[in-house]
């Protein structure tokens, strides 16, 4: 598939969210002209002033139902190429299917749906935001994950559970994986003229650029970061414990890089990219951020016990490798988190 080309026109969906805004704004900067889809155009404006000076290269377009029929189908006109970002997500699950799984399949399913009837054949690549989720199963200590693996057991669990008796984090590792299948079945079945690639990140930090107006819009994961440096006490009294397990982190910034990549890179087409700059612990997370903000209070825990060694690996070698991501470390991505934050939070006071 050839290599997508500025000035072509790209769909991004979910423009105003964590990720989807740096992809856009990557994109803007490399020349493309960007369409993004927002549930609410008022919900557009401080992106509208941010990115003023790309003029008539950032249009947006209201799409109120990621999961209705035909829903796309305006959105995908004239377009290139397109970044499927938005997925719905909430913690309110009563019914896994019902509230996570099938809109997850059927926001996937719609546009692509939308990009084969009504693309008119212009679309050539289409970028799937995906996850860590889809692909993460129980594993021994010193098992890496690949691009190979999927996650069956989740949905296995919501199965033998019942919809309505797991948790909410089973049932989003299972929308995660049960929505980026529909996608590869969807290109396995209809042979589109377009191909997709799938963009699977770990824990997401780093600075946002999208409007947040208070403590409760914080990105789920960036939240996090936020509860051991916040001067709220309500937030301040619910810092996350420094356990020495490790998780795996990524920088917002390079996801959207990897996005982008897997957009103008003909090589890409047809791949899955586990994006992951490595393993941390909230107890190394715990040390950065006192280091940085004595002031801050942030709890001890035990600072020599970083790591417990007993943990898989999770890294982006495939990535880093084919679409050229130079991850930033971790230190790195905590200082800029934690940076964004303190100014956010001071924003809110002005």
């Amino acid at each position: 598939m050839p290599a997508l080309k500025a000035p072509a026109k790209i769909l991004v969906t979910g423009v105003t969210g964590y990720i989807a805004a740096h992809v856009a704004e990557q994109l803007l900067q490399l020349g493309f002209s960007v369409r993004g889809s927002v549930r609410d155009l008022a919900k557009a404006e401080y992106l509208k002033k941010r990115w003023a000076q790309h003029g008539d290269k950032i249009e947006f377009v209201v799409i109120s139902d990621l999961v209705k029929k035909e829903g796309f189908d305006e959105a995908v006109k004239g377009v290139d190429g397109i970044a499927h970002v938005a997925s719905p997500f909430h913690f309110n699950v009563r019914d896994a299917y019902a509230d996570l799984i099938n809109p997850a399949v059927k926001g996937t399913t719609s546009v692509l749906e939308s990009a084969l009837s009504q693309g008119n054949h212009q679309i050539k690549r289409i970028v799937v935001t995906s996850s860590f989720a889809a692909l993460a199963h129980p594993a021994e200590p010193g098992y890496k994950f690949t691009e190979a693996d999927w996650n069956d057991w989740a949905i296995k669990e919501v199965n033998e559970k019942g919809a309505t008796n797991v948790d909410a984090g089973v049932a989003y590792r299972a929308s995660k994986s049960e929505a980026e299948k529909a996608a590869w079945n969807f290109i396995k079945e209809k042979q589109p003229k377009f191909d997709v690639a799938t963009i699977n990140p770990v824990f997401v930090f780093g600075p946002a650029i999208h409007n947040i107006p208070n403590a409760d819009s914080i990105p789920t994961s960036l939240q996090l970061f936020y509860r051991n440096i916040a001067s709220d006490p309500q937030w301040k009294n619910t810092q996350v414990a420094p356990s020495n397990s490790a998780q795996a982190f990524i920088d917002v910034r390079d996801v959207a890089k990897a996005h982008v990549e897997a957009l103008i890179r003909p090589e890409a087409g047809g791949q899955r990219f586990l994006v992951s700059a490595g393993n941390f612990s909230w107890q190394e997370a715990a040390n950065v951020l006192r280091e940085l903000y004595p002031e801050r209070n942030v709890v001890v825990g035990e600072p020599e016990k970083i790591r417990t060694g007993e943990e898989s690996i999770v890294y982006g070698e495939k990535a880093s490798r084919e679409l050229d991501i130079s991850y930033r470390p971790f230190k790195e991505v905590a200082r800029d988190s934690a940076e964004y934050l303190i100014e956010l939070e001071k924003s809110w006071r002005a």
